[in-house]
């Protein structure tokens, strides 16, 4: 009775011990489960890309993958073709259909699309990433204010010369011109032969008129002929405006009070009758500029907010005074274009309803601005707000995270559409970024600078740098020619070189996005 019960109680458990793996030779590790999963895309979900350069999308997987054949991949309901990475066979690269501008899309790979490569049993999930293509700049067929553009080019600053002010009626600056120069034929000579098409000469006025009638020195109007006729002989164009004037431009007061807005407007018209009757017999390579920087001392920051466009409106009066002052002159002054800046001469204030472009007969006024955005990295980064580096490639915290590569485009894109395809001029009379103290910084300076050249130039505007001719880095220093013979300072060849470039070139390879994609790392 007992060996027959044993029989059958090993013959019972045995096959339960081999089942449950009870073999010394067996592995207790249990075989773990294959899943694919997506670890990249080469697109980010809800950024903005050019459409010309956008021709495929690679999603990265965890493990070697493969396209099954009825792949149903699709960009906006269009199929695509997919196939294994060129790089790794992690990745799948799928080639898009041609993208259209300003467009949003949608890329989808429903479940299954994708499988394991050594088991396609083992399935992808769905994913999907949508993105937009950046909008094409308006097409405008060329105009007067595109060929204005080309003929402009790119420009230079005498800054800190003619510009020097005492911030006193008829008193003249006490210890000479800031830039400590004597400007030369060489100077423009060398600049022009530089890459320049345009000298902006800045001159402040009011300390040398008498307080009678207004009349300016003879000899000061003659030395500012001079230099117009030396850059005229070196065959660069001119930009000749009203500057450190503001002193006695109290828009403010003038705001507030007919009695001083009459008083301002009535030398205003005196002031540039006599510049415009010294140059009536210049040819067109010669513009006017009414003013620089007219604000109340806040910058666009002040009583302009609140005070209803009391000033905006008196900055609308001064600019139509000067312009019938200029054209009632005659001469080939009748034609001349004129700049007209907006409060501030900032982007920001020509692009309001309240800036208003005033009644010209000849039709050619053109829309002045400048741009030193932002501030705190291109004009005072030792400050203790400053900022050392800028872009998309600055490490955090070191750039003003609002004012990078999207405002430059946002800001000119604005201009162009309100202004050159209307077809009135625009161009930056100043751009600049000082020269920083660390090697670092100045790369991020260099790539600033070309790139708000090569921004001004695909919409259409020409601009012309601040150079004060100081040496070093910090705070104030803009120098990039000698002002009395026009040789390089602090090495500048090689940057100003590639900000011509920037501004000038149609080579169509030479794009923002390319420009972009070679920031500092």
């Amino acid at each position: 009775m007992k060996k027959p019960f044993l029989l059958a109680l090993l013959t019972a458990v045995l096959p339960m011990l081999t089942a449950c793996g009870g073999s010394d030779d067996d592995n207790d590790t249990p075989i773990p489960s294959v899943t694919v999963n997506i670890r990249s895309c080469s697109v980010t979900n809800g950024m903005e890309y050019n459409a010309s350069d956008l021709t495929k999308v690679t999603i990265s997987y965890n493990t070697v993958v493969s396209v099954t054949p009825l792949a149903n991949i699709t960009l906006n309901g269009t199929k695509c073709s997919a196939a294994s990475g060129a790089t790794t066979a992690m990745d799948v690269d799928i080639t898009l259909p041609t993208l259209e501008e300003g467009t949003a899309y949608t890329l989808t790979i429903p479940e299954g699309a994708i499988v394991a490569k050594n088991d396609p049993n083992v399935k992808a999930p769905a994913y999907s990433v949508s993105f937009t293509t950046k909008a094409a700049a308006p097409h405008v067929a060329d105009n007067d204010a595109i060929a204005l553009a080309r003929r402009l080019g790119w420009g230079w600053n005498l800054g800190n010369h003619f510009d020097t002010s005492s911030d006193e009626d008829g008193k003249h600056p006490q210890w000479g011109y800031w830039d400590n120069a004597k400007p030369t034929q060489k100077l423009y000579d060398n600049l022009k032969q530089a890459g320049a098409s345009t000298v902006r000469i800045g001159v402040t006025w009011g300390n040398y008129q008498n307080t009678t009638d207004w009349t300016i020195d003879a000899g000061y109007m003659a030395e500012v002929r001079q230099n117009v006729e030396m850059a005229e002989a070196a065959r660069l164009n001119v930009i000749l405006n009203m500057h450190h004037d503001e002193y006695w431009l109290d828009i403010k007061s003038a705001a507030g009070n007919n009695i001083v807005n009459d008083g301002i407007k009535a030398r205003l018209q005196k002031t540039w009758t006599q510049i415009a009757e010294a140059f009536k017999d210049k040819g067109d390579f010669l513009f006017f500029e009414t003013f620089n920087e007219v604000q109340d001392g806040q910058w666009g920051w002040g009583e302009n907010r609140t005070d209803g466009g009391k000033q905006y409106r008196t900055l609308n009066e001064w600019n139509q005074v000067c312009v019938d002052a200029i054209r009632a002159t005659g001469g080939q002054n009748a034609t001349r274009w004129i700049g007209v800046p907006g409060y501030a001469s900032g982007p920001t204030f020509a692009l309001i309803d309240d800036f208003k472009i005033p009644t010209d007969p000849a039709g050619h006024i053109m829309v002045s601005v400048h741009f030193y955005d932002p501030s705190n990295f291109t004009l005072t980064p030792e400050n203790k707000d400053g900022k050392s580096e800028w872009g998309h490639t600055a490490a955090a915290g070191k750039a003003d995270a609002g004012s990078n590569e999207d405002h430059v485009v946002d800001t000119f894109k604005k201009l162009y559409e309100k202004f050159v395809v209307n077809n009135i001029p625009v161009y930056i009379g100043e751009y600049g970024c000082v020269q920083h103290t660390t090697e670092r910084s100045n790369l991020f300076r260099n790539y600033y600078l070309e790139y708000v050249c090569r921004a001004a130039h695909t919409y259409n505007m020409p601009l012309c740098l601040w150079d004060n001719n100081s040496q070093g880095g910090g705070n104030e220093h803009h120098g990039y020619f000698n002002h009395n013979d026009g040789t390089y300072l602090n090495n500048m060849g090689p940057l100003v070189a590639t900000m011509i470039k920037a501004a000038t070139s149609d080579d169509a390879a030479y794009t923002l996005e390319s420009v972009y994609n070679n920031a500092p790392k």
